[in-house]
């Protein structure tokens, strides 16, 4: 569209200038034709750049991914931490630790993960989602592991 913006703003000025005789209307127009393709040149830049670079999942999706957490927290009396999210492309990367009652057995604390990551795979499509499985009553388990 930015060559057909360019087009467009020569005849305009070619137009203007043979109508009117005002000679400064063509360096006006060629100077927002100029500001046009330099903001179209930075969009794509931007566009690239962001492509190929992580970041953190939009607020939106975080909130879709935490609210699919707390609705387990509160209706299985489990807790969460160590929620870590990127996004990279059309990929989200979620991390998360999930905290079970030590009671529990392997097999249960299983079987909730499984829908915890179904779950949020549906909130935010694309999504790709690793748990790590933690007793709740274990002191260790609340400690956040440093990344090197």
């Amino acid at each position: 569209m930015t060559d057909v913006y360019t087009s467009a703003g020569v005849i305009v000025a070619v137009l203007a200038v043979s109508v009117t005789g005002w000679y400064i209307l063509d360096p006006v127009i060629a100077l927002l034709v100029a500001a046009n393709i330099l903001w179209t040149g930075f969009k794509v830049v931007r566009q690239s750049t962001t492509g190929l670079m992580d970041a953190a999942v939009s607020t939106e999706d975080l909130d879709k991914i935490t609210g699919v957490l707390e609705g387990y927290k509160e209706s299985h009396k489990i807790d969460y931490h160590a929620l870590r999210t990127r996004q990279s492309g059309t990929r989200a990367f979620v991390t998360v630790h999930i905290l079970v009652p030590d009671e529990w057995t392997v097999q249960r604390g299983h079987e909730l993960t499984e829908h915890i990551v179904s779950d949020i795979c549906s909130a935010v499509p694309g999504s790709n989602v690793l748990t790590h499985l933690e007793p709740l009553d274990d002191p260790l388990s609340m400690e956040d592991i440093e990344l090197e």
